[in-house]
């Protein structure tokens, strides 16, 4: 006689990480308006089941996100370039890390459609102020006056903003820009300079 044959135990689900990845990446390629929970478990994989043993809503996979993202941009930003001693090579390097993080710089720019969103909207507004008071602080680390220091910042923040807005709305504008390195540097001389009045 034959022995029993073992009921498959049941998948484990997803792990609410690869929800929120997964939702990440929508978000940079598509914006907010299109995380839904059908397509993204038809993407992984898994039955909608999953999605809920981790979530309650849609609303609150997009919030997860959303926190993932400003939980990396904070503790990033003052781990890696904080401890720059230099204040002209720390700016430079935050200038050129910005460009070529692409992943970060579609999700921002696809949160900046998406700004008069409520769930957005205050997650992007502490991203740009923290984003920006850390420029001041570079730019003033130079000696530059306060003022000085605000419009240098506005200045690399908006074209940053700029450059990933272009690259999500018109990318063959960006892709006539071969060489970002060339772009960058050139931004960075314009934005740090090299000696003080």
């Amino acid at each position: 006689m034959p022995a029993p044959k073992k009921k498959a135990r049941p998948a484990a689900p997803l792990s609410r990480e690869a929800w929120v990845k997964a939702a990440s990446i929508l978000i940079a390629q598509e914006g907010v308006p299109a995380v839904a929970v059908e397509p993204l478990a038809v993407a992984l994989g898994v039955t909608k089941g999953s999605f809920y043993w981790h979530f309650h809503n849609r609303d609150e996979l997009i919030q997860a996100a959303l926190e993932a993202w400003e939980q990396d941009q904070s503790a990033d930003v003052v781990s890696r370039y904080a401890g720059i001693e230099d204040p002209r090579r720390r700016l430079r390097v935050l200038l050129f890390a910005a460009f070529e993080d692409v992943e970060n710089g579609r999700f921002f720019a696809a949160l900046a459609v998406s700004s008069e969103d409520p769930r957005v909207r205050p997650y992007l507004r502490r991203a740009s102020e923290r984003r920006l008071a850390f420029g001041v602080a570079a730019f003033q680390a130079l000696g530059l006056s306060e003022e000085e220091a605000r419009q240098r910042a506005l200045l690399a923040y908006a074209a940053y903003a700029g450059y990933f807005q272009l690259l999500r709305t018109t990318p063959e504008a960006v892709a006539a820009v071969t060489d970002l390195s060339g772009y960058v540097r050139r931004l960075a001389d314009a934005l740090v300079p090299t000696e003080l009045r």
